[in-house]
């Protein structure tokens, strides 16, 4: 019986996918660039003010704002390391192979998706049993204090 040749994108594809996912970590750098100038300026911007005490609504807007960008940079910075990883199994030839049952993942999922590892069936099930693993460890959390609680009143007769 001859050996089932693992699943492999064409050259052309992964050439596409290589393109494709150079040009979406040179947008995304371009625009973190944009956002740190963006950022600089506003910050010399609120330095070089009036000196005047300025109100706890700004502050809190202020704080919002900043918060909103810390969060949206450590976002961004994922995705930089997603689409790195991406383009190095495009230079192994693994791109676009689900990790999970070793079958192509659907263009169309990769092409919405690029750094994508698992096809639609294998991440929902990822998913299921992910969901299913945080509710057992609900249960168990939520019984353990329980137990506690029970003991305390247990103790304290």
């Amino acid at each position: 019986m001859a050996e089932k040749k693992p699943a492999k994108m064409s050259d052309a594809d992964l050439k596409f996918f290589e393109e494709l996912l150079i040009e979406k970590r040179r947008q995304l750098v371009t625009a973190q660039s944009e956002s740190e100038k963006a950022n600089a300026f506003q910050g010399q911007k609120s330095q070089s003010g009036d000196g005047g005490d300025s109100d706890s609504a700004d502050s809190a807007t202020d704080y919002n704002a900043l918060e909103t960008t810390f969060s949206l940079a450590a976002r961004e910075g994922k995705y930089l390391v997603y689409l790195e990883e991406a383009l190095q199994r495009i230079k192994k030839g693994t791109f676009g192979v689900c990790k999970v049952c070793k079958q192509l993942i659907p263009k169309t999922r990769l092409l919405a998706v690029p750094t994508a590892t698992k096809c639609v069936n294998c991440k929902e099930e990822t998913k299921k049993k992910e969901q299913e693993n945080n509710r057992i460890e609900m249960a168990r959390l939520f019984a353990e204090e329980q137990r506690r609680e029970l003991q305390k009143k247990n103790s304290g007769r």
